[in-house]
């Protein structure tokens, strides 16, 4: 049972290696988003186009033994060990942080860290092999206000640390 999760992982993990260039600027950030965002392909990866999707991709890409160990632990405990291992294959692969039509999807719902949405993804699988109703937008305008919740307490502290008036440019008289 060990070994077929194992190498199921290092499948998983095989195209990790093959993840795109960042973008030197928030101009061509946003170009490659919009590009990304109409593929079904990213790499030579499938990337789903909405969770029902996702979920006939990671029940063809799981092995079955794997999927019913997966269905059967505690959705927290497993949620947290599959973060790094699963997660990261989905944030890599399926380009979260780059933009892919599923993350794309995910953000119109208000999963927009990437993170969470590995985490909501992760979720969503168990749920799914469980037949537990999904409840996509109520679980995800938690995230929603998770993520603003630590932005306003990030920002509840801050201060600006200086405020100038600018000169009005000189003429060349």
């Amino acid at each position: 049972m060990k070994k077929s999760l194992l190498l199921f992982l290092a499948f998983l993990f095989a195209g990790v290696c093959l993840g795109q260039e960042f973008p030197s600027s928030e101009e061509s950030f946003e170009k490659q988003y919009l590009r990304n965002i109409k593929k079904s392909r990213l790499n030579g990866v499938y990337i789903p186009k909405d969770m029902d999707d996702a979920m006939k991709e990671l029940t063809e890409l799981s092995p079955k033994e794997a999927l019913e160990k997966f269905k059967n632990a505690d959705i927290e405990k497993v949620a947290r060990k599959l973060h790094f291992g699963l997660g990261r294959w989905m944030v890599v692969n399926w380009n979260f942080e780059m933009g892919s039509r599923f993350s794309h999807y995910l953000k119109s719902m208000g999963v927009s860290y990437p993170d969470d949405m590995a985490e909501f993804t992760i979720i969503s699988l168990h749920r799914h092999l469980n037949g537990v109703p999904q409840d996509l937008k109520e679980r995800a305008k938690k995230y929603a206000i998770k993520r603003k919740k630590e932005v306003d307490e990030k920002n509840k502290d801050a201060s600006v640390i200086a405020r100038k008036k600018a000169d009005p440019p000189k003429s060349g008289n």
